[in-house]
């Protein structure tokens, strides 16, 4: 292959490594200036009503309240207003009118710890996922170095959107949602993560794909150097086919097969017949990094665990998810540290794609 050719993969290359940090930090920085905005109005949602608090500098002032229901409050509330609740508002719900719960978990990174309190949330919540906004808050254990304490806060998306929705019609937009906690604190819920993380990530492919015009003017030499060397190769496929034809078709014509074209027929038909699950194997060893071992592999049926130990592990979700032949991996439980091997062991789940896998057998 060409020098010119050699470039363009190396390009290539960069970008798919550079790709994901570069897309995740776009989604960070999109989730903290979202985040960043402190509404001039907050209503407060307790049991039997609503409280509007207006907020300044120096804290919040209590303003009006209204009771009954949250709807029929916050409909109360805005009419005392004269139909104008104003620009930017907040909505902050009561520890007793939402889901709390304190989790220890051992001390991971924030990716992790909000993989594992996302599978959490699902049998906490009296709702199902999709109709569930939660939050989460890290803090240290006491006494404890090598755990944390999570606080977890869950509320009903479909409440949220009532009063988000009413406050809407009224000309007011909801900047943040929050859970006011019994220890007094408060716990932010981002209840638009998805959304502008989905815009970010838009935004940073569209300048990756400018800069990818500009790369391809750049190696447009290098293109046609690539064209003349797929030419060259194609050619001598075309020989190898043909001497491969040769040797099937023994010269004379006879029917029966030579020595070395029978056993090499035999070995290919018996690779074509090796299960799926070797492709499986195969693609798991070439993924894993040298600092990560398997303990065990479990398959049943169209599920996958993987149980072993090693550093580094977060980021085996990504790793993994990059087979074709692996999908929805995550974590089965917290990682935990191997005093004897100094190392972290984890069980990750996966489902295990047996169609994909029988094209990929060799």
């Amino acid at each position: 292959m060409t020098r010119d050719a050699t470039r363009i993969i190396s390009a290539a290359a960069l970008w798919r490594s550079l790709r994901d940090p570069v897309l995740a930090l776009a989604e960070e920085l999109a989730l903290r200036r979202g985040g960043a905005d402190k509404p001039p109005v907050v209503f407060k949602v307790r049991s039997g009503g609503i409280d509007l608090e207006r907020a300044d500098a120096s804290g919040r002032e209590p303003a009006m309240s209204a009771s009954g229901r949250p709807a029929e409050a916050m409909s109360a509330i805005i009419q005392r207003l004269g139909g104008k609740p104003g620009g930017d508002a907040g909505i902050e719900i009561s520890a007793d009118q939402a889901v709390t719960r304190q989790l220890m978990l051992p001390a991971e990174s924030e990716t992790v710890l909000r993989a594992i309190t996302r599978n959490k949330v699902e049998g906490l919540a009296p709702w199902p996922l999709a109709q569930c906004l939660w939050g989460m808050r890290v803090r240290p254990a006491i006494g404890e170095s090598r755990q944390v304490t999570i606080d977890v806060a869950i509320v009903s998306r479909a409440l949220f959107e009532d009063l988000a929705g009413k406050l809407r019609q009224a000309g007011a937009s909801v900047r943040t949602l929050g859970v006011e906690l019994a220890d007094g604190g408060r716990l932010a819920i981002d209840f638009g993560g998805e959304d502008q993380r989905r815009k970010a990530r838009m935004k940073a492919a569209r300048i990756a794909k400018a800069a990818a015009v500009v790369g391809l003017a750049a190696l447009s030499y290098g293109g046609y150097e690539v064209y003349r060397s797929y030419a060259l190769l194609s050619r001598l496929s075309a020989e190898t086919a043909e001497a491969a034809a040769a040797l099937r078709a023994p010269a004379g014509g006879g029917a029966a097969e030579t020595p070395l074209v029978a056993a090499a027929n035999s070995l290919r038909e018996q690779r074509l017949q090796r299960p799926p699950v070797v492709a499986l194997l195969n693609d798991v060893s070439a993924l894993l990094p040298a600092n990560v071992y398997l303990e065990a592999l479990v398959l049943n049926g169209g599920k996958l665990e993987l149980k072993g130990q090693g550093s580094g592990i977060p980021a085996l979700i990504a790793v993994l998810e990059s087979s074709p032949l692996l999908k929805d991996v995550n974590f089965a439980a917290a990682t935990e540290r191997d005093q004897d091997s100094n190392a972290n062991a984890f069980t990750l789940n996966a489902r295990f794609e047996q169609d994909a896998a029988a094209g990929a057998a060799p």
